[in-house]
């Protein structure tokens, strides 16, 4: 019975492959065959020529619909919404503005000349319209593209505007380079027929930023064998460095640079000199190396100690190990740039508080010699966002830029390293920079934070997928956030993270 089961499967099958077989003749000898699409079999990753081919190095648009306003009766763009508030632009009929937000009989919006505010909603009429708008590549070439005319420069700056800002830079890192930059404002408005904008070149003293590069000038020392961090600072300027109150207890370079030196930050010591200083009466009641107590005056003597160390004046080291060699133009001493009047002008609460002339003024006296003066390392860096974006790049890539190795690898993990010292903040120190977690998300994050008469300022970095975003204000509201970062900084840094990066 089985045997007789299996010789009749056995024909069914063979008769199902001749009819097949058959049907397959006929469609290919007649001539009423099907059309087929075939799809070729690809080995690589060419596009066929029906395919749109997508270069992910230029930018993308797309139509979206915006509500605007048509201005029917002329009328004054108010700062608030109230008629009596202070009057931004006088509205021409038939004038069309972008409609951001509609509340208690008031329109909000913005107009093309930059300016945003509140109108009464019976002046207007609104309606839609289609619009094209350009998004910033995903991953754009070697030089960095710039976000104006983008989407993501709309919201850039709209959040600038939100917080009363002046002028501003932004520059965002990317898989370890600097890929985006944005510039927003004014680096002068005083002369309002011809006012100064911010450009991707302009400089701001970044002020307590500049203790990471800082400490970096002391890293390389280390590397290249010029100073130890742990020897006495006694040794190296040849007169007394301690806290009285510790005269057996030798002050040094680490204890400089994690802020565990117990110096104080007295702004008038400055002009007191140096030896004066480091024996004084200006240190705090802890033992040397035993607590943390952030100092401008420790940052600023560190400078000092590079000066020696290399028998050269801050400036000139740094344009000679760093600067120079990266093809940046930068300084601690603003007369040293090759265009000073790229500098822009500090402002806070929309008044002029420091010009830059007087950024610009040559530091130090007559007769001055390297390690005298100690009031550069803490703030005075003068460098455009871009450049100092270049800058952090070397923490990210192992102590390299552009094929060169500025540090070494170890060397920057050290620099990265977590002092064993307690803050009693929400952050970490390290040599130089800030390590917070969850800062953004529950991201590891390195980061300092640097203000001067209003430049509010951020540099962010996180090693793990090479990223980091530079924000320089000027003019901006000064709140800050629960981290200790300014809310106009942090408002920037979030959404360079969550909608750029």
């Amino acid at each position: 019975m089985k045997k007789l089961i299996k010789i009749l499967l056995g024909a069914i099958m063979a008769a199902s492959v001749i009819a097949c077989g058959s049907f397959v003749w006929l469609t290919r000898f007649s001539g009423n065959q099907p059309e087929v699409k075939q799809t070729p079999i690809s080995t690589s990753d060419d596009h066929t020529d029906d395919e749109p081919v997508m270069d992910d190095s230029l930018p993308t648009e797309e139509t979206i619909k915006k509500t605007y306003v048509r201005i029917t009766e002329s009328t004054y763009l108010n700062e608030k919404k109230s008629y009596q508030s202070n009057h931004l632009a006088l509205l021409d009929v038939n004038a069309e503005c972008l409609l951001l937000e509609e509340s208690d009989g008031y329109y909000k919006i913005s107009c093309d000349n930059g300016k945003t505010g509140w109108i009464f909603a019976d002046k207007c009429e609104s309606f839609e319209k289609e619009v094209v708008i350009r998004h910033i590549p995903k991953n754009p070439s070697a030089i960095p593209y710039s976000m104006s005319d983008t989407q993501e420069g709309d919201d850039l700056c709209e959040i600038l505007r939100h917080h009363g800002t002046v002028g501003a830079s932004v520059a965002v890192i990317k898989n370890g380079n600097v890929t985006y930059h944005y510039e927003y404002g004014y680096a002068n408005k005083e002369d309002k027929d011809n006012p100064v904008m911010i450009n991707e070149n302009t400089k701001y003293r970044i002020a307590s930023i500049s203790k990471v590069f800082t400490s970096m000038l002391a890293m390389a020392e280390v590397e290249d064998g010029m100073l130890d961090l742990d020897a006495k600072l006694s040794d190296l300027f040849g007169y007394g460095f301690f806290n009285p109150k510790y005269p057996n207890t030798p002050v040094t370079m680490r204890m400089l640079l994690t802020h565990t030196a117990g110096l104080s930050s007295k702004e008038g010591l400055y002009n007191e000199p140096l030896y004066f200083v480091a024996r004084g009466q200006n240190y705090y009641t802890s033992k040397p190396g035993n607590s943390f107590s952030y100092s401008n005056l420790g940052m600023g003597i560190a400078g000092a100690v590079v000066e020696k160390a290399a028998d050269k004046s801050l400036s000139q080291y740094a344009r000679e190990r760093f600067l120079i060699p990266m093809g940046i133009d930068a300084s601690y001493d603003g007369s040293l740039l090759s265009d000073p009047s790229l500098v822009a002008d500090c402002y806070a609460s929309g008044s002029l508080r420091r010009t830059k002339e007087v950024m610009t003024k040559p530091v130090g006296r007559k007769n001055t010699k390297p390690g005298d003066v100690f009031y550069l390392g803490q703030g005075n860096l003068l460098i455009s966002a871009i450049d100092l974006a270049k800058v952090s790049t070397i923490l990210l890539n192992d102590g390299m830029y552009e094929g060169k190795q500025y540090l070494r690898s170890e060397t920057v993990r050290q620099m990265l390293t977590v002092h064993p010292v307690r803050t009693r903040t929400n952050y970490e120190q390290c040599i130089g920079i800030r390590k917070y977690t969850d800062l953004i998300d529950d991201r590891d994050m390195y980061y300092h934070t640097g203000t001067f008469y209003g430049i509010l300022a951020v540099m962010v970095i996180d090693p793990d997928d090479k990223s980091g975003v530079i924000v320089i204000t000027s003019g901006a509201h000064p709140a800050r956030d629960d981290n200790t970062i300014f809310t106009v900084c942090n408002d920037v840094l979030n959404y360079c993270y969550k909608e750029i990066i």
